[in-house]
């Protein structure tokens, strides 16, 4: 019976996860706020096209916080292609709606492609809302197709453990 009960819970938060449109991870107005960024250093190379941030590196955007020891960006056509963030951990939290628990995640390393708008925890990666959670080697989270993979489905090696609370539960 807990079983059958444990499974329906599960399949049902999974389902919610996989369907959920992909604009309730942030904020409508996050996408619209100023970039903020500190760091102890800043390093522009024009010829390769990176910005490169070290030590302490705070970036926020409307709700979206980002955290981590470096993040380097790389740029096409003077357009942000991709971030990678790495830390120990580093780590991001984001509200998906005004009265919604924050998103949480954290990993050794954060990779965000800002064209496929896809999201990748490596290394003790954690994925955490509403105080459930999920843990892998590596997960990856699309925001347009609103998916989530972890473990070998997000070519990881390391077996997911997911833990979801009872919505009753306080």
């Amino acid at each position: 019976m807990l079983l059958s009960k444990c499974h329906t819970l599960v399949s049902l938060t999974l389902v919610l996860l996989l369907v959920a449109p992909a604009t309730t991870l942030a904020l409508p107005s996050d996408k619209d706020a100023p970039v903020e960024i500190e760091a102890d250093s800043a390093d522009i190379n024009q010829t390769n096209h990176t910005t490169t941030y070290r030590g302490n590196v705070k970036i926020q955007q409307g709700s979206l916080q980002l955290q981590a020891g470096k993040v380097v960006i790389t740029y096409k056509n003077r357009r942000p292609g991709k971030l990678i963030a790495t830390g120990k951990p580093a780590t991001f939290r984001q509200r998906p709606e005004k009265d919604k628990p924050w998103v949480t995640g954290q990993g050794q390393r954060i990779v965000y492609d800002f064209n496929s708008e896809e999201l990748t925890l490596n290394g003790d990666a954690v994925l955490t809302q509403n105080n459930d959670s999920f843990h892998s080697d590596r997960i990856v989270y699309d925001r347009v197709k609103a998916q989530l993979k972890a473990g070998a489905a997000a070519k990881g090696s390391e077996r997911v453990k997911v833990i979801i609370h009872p919505q009753n539960a306080q």
